[in-house]
C-alpha cells in the first residue's frame, strides 16, 4: 500500500515538473493581486487611524463648531460680513443647551511675527486669532499656562510647522522640530492707523506655547483677552470707532447628545452653519467609500485578468496532455484523480505565488512609508504600517483559491475528454 502511494506521488510530481514553469508564468498575476491587496489593507488601516487620531481625536462627540454662513455654501475664516454677529454670539452663549461655549475671534489689524533664526531676523505677516483658555482643556497638556501674560503665549497649528519649515528652507535656514519650537521667543508687531493716516506699530514679546491639531486654519492663536484689551485700547485711534475684533467661529459642547439634531436645526435657522463629528464622519465615510470603490475596481480588473490567464494556460495544458491523460484513463485512472491533479498543481503554485506577492507588498509598503514624508510633506504625520503577519495566511489562502478555481474548469474538460477520439488522433 505504501509503495502504491509513493509511486502515485512520484508520477504526480513528475507531471507537475513538466508544466510548472508554464503554470507559474501564466499565474504570475497572482503576485500583483496579492501585493495590491497587501498595499490596500495597509493604506486603509493607516488612513483610518490617521483620520481617527488627527480629525476625530481633536473633536468630542458632543462638540459642535459654529461657522458663519457665506455665499455659495462655503465657509471660510474671514472678517467683515462673513462673521458671526455679536448679538448672535451673546444669544448662543446664553443657550442652556450647552455646557461650555468658546469663541474664536480675529484681530482686524495687520499683524506680523518677528523672530531671529541663526542671526537672521524674519518678519512674517500672519493672521492673529484669540480664544479662551478652556478651549484647550483635554486637547493640550499645557492648557493651564495659556493665559494673557508677558511674554504672550502663541499656539501654532501642527500642520503650520510644515509651512514654516518650507519657508525656512527657501531662505536657506535650518528646519525646526516640534520640541525646538516650544518656548521659542519672538515679537508680535501690530500696525494701527491713526487719525492722520499714519501707521503706528505696537510690539509685544511672545513665545511659542505649543503646537495643536485642534487648530485647523492658517494663523496663530493667543489668549482672546489680549485681543479684546488691544481692540478696546485702540478703538478710537483712527478718529472714528473701529471694531477691532471679528467673531469667526464658536465651539460649543451640548449637555445632552440626543438633543444635537434639534440644536443643530435651531442654529441653522439663525443663519449659521453647524459642523459636528457626525457630519465629518459622514463626509469621511463617503470619501473612504469612493477610495474603496476605486481599489475594488482595480482589484477586480487584476483578478479577472489573472483568472483568464490561468484558465487559458491550464486549458492549453489540458489540450496538450489529452493523449497522455487518455492513456492513463484507459489503464484505470479515474476522472476525479485527473481533476485532483490539476487542482492540486494549481494550489501548490498558488501557495508559492501568494507568499511572493505578500512579501512584495510588504517591501513596497516599506518603500512607500520611507518616501511619503519627502514626496508629500503634507502627509508627514501619516504613518503607514505593514499588515500583521496573520495576513500572510489570508494571502496564501486567497491565492490558492484563485489559482485552484481557475484551473477547475480546464481540469473537468481534461477528465471528460473522449477516450476513443483522443486515441484516434
Amino acid at each position: 500500500m505504501l509503495f502504491y502511494i509513493v509511486t502515485n506521488f512520484r508520477f504526480f510530481f513528475k507531471d507537475i515538473s513538466r508544466n510548472i514553469l508554464k503554470a507559474l508564468f501564466s499565474s504570475f498575476g497572482i503576485i500583483f493581486l496579492i501585493a495590491f491587496l497587501v498595499i490596500y489593507v495597509s493604506l486603509r488601516q493607516s488612513v483610518s487611524k490617521y483620520i481617527g487620531d488627527t480629525l476625530f481625536g481633536s473633536m468630542d462627540i458632543n462638540e459642535v463648531i459654529i461657522h458663519p454662513k457665506v455665499g455659495g455654501g462655503r465657509d471660510v475664516i474671514v472678517s467683515g460680513e462673513n462673521s458671526i454677529k455679536p448679538g448672535i454670539v451673546t444669544q448662543i452663549r446664553g443657550m442652556k443647551d450647552f455646557s461650555s461655549v468658546y469663541t474664536l475671534v480675529k484681530l482686524n489689524y495687520v499683524t506680523r511675527v518677528e523672530a531671529s533664526v541663526m542671526g537672521q531676523t524674519q518678519n512674517i505677516r500672519i493672521p492673529m486669532y484669540g480664544i479662551e483658555q478652556g478651549f484647550f482643556m483635554n486637547k493640550n497638556p499645557r492648557w493651564q499656562s495659556f493665559v494673557n501674560k508677558i511674554p504672550l503665549p502663541l499656539v501654532i497649528p501642527k500642520y503650520g510647522m510644515q509651512f514654516l519649515n518650507s519657508y525656512l528652507s527657501q531662505e536657506g535656514l535650518p528646519q525646526f522640530t516640534e520640541a525646538a519650537l516650544a518656548g521659542y521667543p519672538g515679537m508680535l508687531n501690530i500696525s494701527v492707523e491713526d487719525s492722520e493716516n499714519n501707521r503706528e506699530r505696537f510690539s509685544t514679546p511672545v513665545t511659542i506655547h505649543s503646537l495643536s491639531d485642534a487648530i485647523d486654519f492658517p494663523g496663530l492663536v493667543v489668549p482672546s483677552a489680549f485681543l479684546f484689551n488691544f481692540a478696546k485700547a485702540h478703538r478710537m485711534d483712527s478718529g472714528k470707532p473701529k471694531e477691532g475684533i471679528t467673531y469667526t467661529r464658536m465651539y460649543a459642547k451640548v449637555k445632552d447628545i440626543k438633543q444635537l439634531p434639534e440644536i443643530t436645526d435651531r442654529l441653522k435657522k439663525m443663519g449659521l452653519r453647524v459642523e459636528s463629528q457626525s457630519d465629518i464622519s459622514q463626509k469621511t465615510k463617503k470619501a473612504m467609500d469612493i477610495i474603496d470603490a476605486i481599489f475594488l475596481f482595480v482589484g477586480v480588473v487584476i483578478l479577472t485578468l489573472t483568472v483568464i490567464s490561468i484558465f487559458n494556460s491550464y486549458l492549453v495544458i489540458a489540450y496538450n496532455s489529452s493523449y497522455e491523460i487518455s492513456l492513463k484513463r484507459v489503464i484505470g485512472l479515474s476522472k476525479l484523480r485527473v481533476i485532483f491533479s490539476f487542482v492540486l498543481e494549481a494550489a501548490l503554485i498558488g501557495v508559492i505565488l501568494g507568499i511572493i506577492g505578500y512579501f512584495l507588498g510588504q517591501y513596497l509598503i516599506g518603500a512607500l512609508s520611507s518616501q511619503i514624508a519627502a514626496r508629500l510633506p503634507v502627509l508627514k504625520d501619516l504613518i503607514i504600517t505593514k499588515p500583521e503577519s496573520s495576513y500572510l495566511h489570508y494571502a496564501v489562502i486567497l491565492s490558492v483559491v484563485v489559482s485552484a478555481m481557475s484551473a477547475l474548469v480546464p481540469a473537468i474538460f481534461a477528465s471528460n475528454k473522449n477516450l476513443f477520439k483522443t486515441m484516434a488522433q
